[in-house]
């Protein structure tokens, strides 16, 4: 079997039409018709409905099954491809977002770990919801990254490193500076600072202010923590926070833990595609990873 005829029939399953596959995959539309021919002679069915006109394709439900699959097969080779190319001409590629970075890094400092092996990987930095999903897509090695459940993938080896409470960050000159704890609803007409898309920060904020109505305002959304930090300690607004490794300092700030019934919990994981061998360095990293707790 010929992997461009999976190709081809899979872009013709995916457009409906001989003429849009065939300009999508740069060939002529005998090209197409050819490859489908000789899928159909292999799996000894027909794959759609034959229509003179090609105008609007239509597939039996064998062709649904090896639409499927083709779909799976022509990812996971996308996915090998990627991982050759970086082990014979690149460094292992992590991702490390940043506001768990500065975290894992102080703890490892601390536990006096020698670190000269991140000097042979290269990082990405992005938020996590877009890092988990360069991973499945196999444009990453391995990553860390957060998620406000226990981080649970069909593709995916994954180990919990640990979790952290969220709180709701504000100025010590905030009139809710006193309190100990706080009710999301307290906040509602706040205006909040919070991390951008992308970020699990976001997804928790979405989460508590839609038992409210979305009443809460996102007044501005930033790519860095500690920016966020300053805004917030000069009164601009309230953020919604779970780590506080990033600011230079805690003087002028506040965090307080929101209620019991309303808390939401960072989980904090490493990961890697299941089955995939990892590289000596990555072994390396997960090893220091792994003295984290």
């Amino acid at each position: 079997m010929n992997i461009r005829d999976l190709e081809y029939f899979y872009h013709l399953y995916r457009l409906h039409s001989f003429t849009a596959a065939s300009k999508h995959c740069r060939v002529s539309q005998p090209t197409v018709s050819y490859a489908i021919k000789r899928l159909e002679d292999h799996f000894a069915c027909h794959l759609f409905v034959k229509d003179p006109s090609h105008r609007n394709v239509a597939f039996t439900h064998q062709g649904d099954i090896v639409a499927k699959h083709a779909e799976a097969i022509l990812t996971e080779l996308s996915v090998l491809s990627k991982e050759i190319h970086r082990s014979i001409h690149a460094k292992a590629k992590i991702g490390f977002p940043p506001i768990i970075r500065a975290r894992v890094l102080a703890q490892l400092l601390e536990k006096n770990q020698d670190l000269s092996i991140l000097s042979e990987m290269e990082f990405s930095t992005e938020g996590s919801l877009e890092l988990l999903q360069q991973l499945i897509s196999g444009d990453l090695d391995f990553s860390l990254v957060a998620s406000l459940h226990p981080l649970e993938h069909p593709k995916l080896t994954t180990h919990e490193l640990y979790k952290s409470p969220f709180y709701i960050l504000v100025s010590e000159s905030h009139k809710f500076a006193d309190k100990e704890v706080i009710c999301f609803k307290d906040v509602l007409e706040e205006r909040f600072i919070l991390l951008n898309e992308g970020h699990v920060h976001m997804e928790a904020f979405n989460i508590l202010n839609e038992g409210y109505q979305n009443q809460a305002v996102s007044f501005l959304e930033l790519s860095d923590l500690p920016t966020i930090g300053q805004l917030v300690e000069k009164n601009l607004g309230i953020s919604l926070i779970t780590d506080v490794t990033q600011f230079e300092s805690m003087d002028k700030l506040v965090k307080i833990p929101l209620e019991d019934d309303e808390q939401l919990d960072f989980h904090v994981s490493y990961a890697y595609l299941k089955g995939t061998p990892l590289s000596n360095e990555v072994e390396t990293f997960k090893t220091l990873l792994d003295k984290i707790t």
